[in-house]
């Protein structure tokens, strides 16, 4: 790497870090948006959230991080749509294109259905029903400064809708990734949902987005067919327990403090950090396993934990598509099913 090169990657990334830890000091922060923190597709999802690190590139994973972008991928789309829980479900759709040089494209759109609910008013009679979601715009760009470091940035626009209550978003995501294939290694780091809301209507709040400050490593094998991948989300927050989650407890009979056994620290780490697995059975099949120990832990009801936070999924191809499917346990009342393919529309195109 030229001396310029490095320059331009220590400043980059001090301003994708500096942009994540900011978000503590962020005043009238908005509610996190669901947009930003599930993963659409069926591979992120199935190896322990948002892929922050590749060693290949990949237009789905490309939605919510843009430096996943090169030229393999130009033309493409990919659609991924998860059914979520009583009637939410997630859709992204995006397209990749290649304007030239160095430079990679994208634009694509992120739809949030919170289902259906029945409206009343105050004296208990029934008005109908209405509709809730979240919508969202976006078209990023990766520039790959030279065979190792690309660079990308992502703006959006967007909305949320709550019968009538109605909220504008706008802002961008900024991401760098460094791929070593003769190492078998990819490294990155990014900070999503750098924005604003409005409210437009209702009593919706006009606050900043809560920023995600993230970094990933993957690692492959020359003479294995398997990756490992390490996710870790939410820097720019040390504790993300909830409150009295390290309290002691109180026997109701005795009215003596029952002694809190979890490891603060450890519970403290694990909580930003997402595992995953990938087994190439060949060009066309790859298995997928994932564990995320935040999800495991905020899901749980009444200490029941089941099979909480872990994930399996399938990547396989099949004539010009690519097709993914993965199983999350988000919760021990049932399990998610992430769908996604990928395709060429140009193939289909006659002569």
């Amino acid at each position: 790497m030229t001396p310029e090169s490095r320059r331009i990657l220590s400043c980059f990334l001090c301003i994708v870090l500096a942009l994540g830890f900011s978000s503590a000091q962020a005043r009238a922060q908005v509610s996190e948006s669901l947009l930003f923190e599930i993963p659409a597709d069926a591979r992120a999802a199935a190896l322990g959230g948002r892929i922050i690190a590749d060693l290949q590139a990949d237009l789905h994973g490309a939605s919510n991080n843009v430096a996943l972008l090169d030229s393999t991928t130009e033309r493409d789309l990919a659609i991924d749509f998860v059914d979520y829980f009583a009637g939410m479900s997630l859709t992204t759709v995006n397209y990749a294109f290649k304007p030239g040089g160095k430079v990679n494209g994208q634009v694509g759109a992120r739809f949030q259905s919170f289902g259906q609910f029945q409206e009343m008013d105050a004296a208990g009679n029934d008005l109908g029903t209405f509709k809730g979601g979240e919508s969202l715009l976006f078209s990023g760009w990766s520039y790959r400064l030279d065979s190792t470091w690309t660079f990308g940035a992502q703006g959006f626009v967007g909305m949320r809708s709550l019968d009538r209550e109605v909220a504008g978003l706008l802002g961008m995501d900024l991401s760098i990734h460094g791929v070593w294939p003769h190492r078998h290694l990819a490294i990155g780091a990014g900070v999503t949902s750098l924005g604003h809301q409005f409210g437009l209507e209702g009593t919706q709040p006009t606050g900043v987005l809560p920023k995600d400050l993230q970094i990933g490593i993957t690692k492959g094998f020359r003479n294995a067919p398997f990756s490992l991948y390490v996710r870790a989300g939410h820097l720019e927050t040390w504790d993300l327990a909830p409150a009295g989650t390290y309290d002691n407890l109180i026997d109701p009979l005795t009215g003596n403090d029952i002694q809190n056994s979890t490891f603060k620290f450890g519970d403290q780490l694990m909580r930003h950090v997402g595992l995953g697995a990938s087994i190439n059975l060949g060009p066309a099949l790859s298995l997928m396993a994932g564990f995320d120990y935040r999800r495991r832990k905020e899901m749980q009801a009444a200490g029941r934990l089941g099979t909480n936070g872990l994930a399996l999924g399938l990547d396989f191809a099949s004539h010009r598509f690519r097709f993914r499917i993965s199983r999350n346990t988000y919760h021990f009342a049932g399990s998610s099913t992430h769908f996604g393919i990928a395709f060429n529309p140009g193939v289909f195109r006659t002569p």
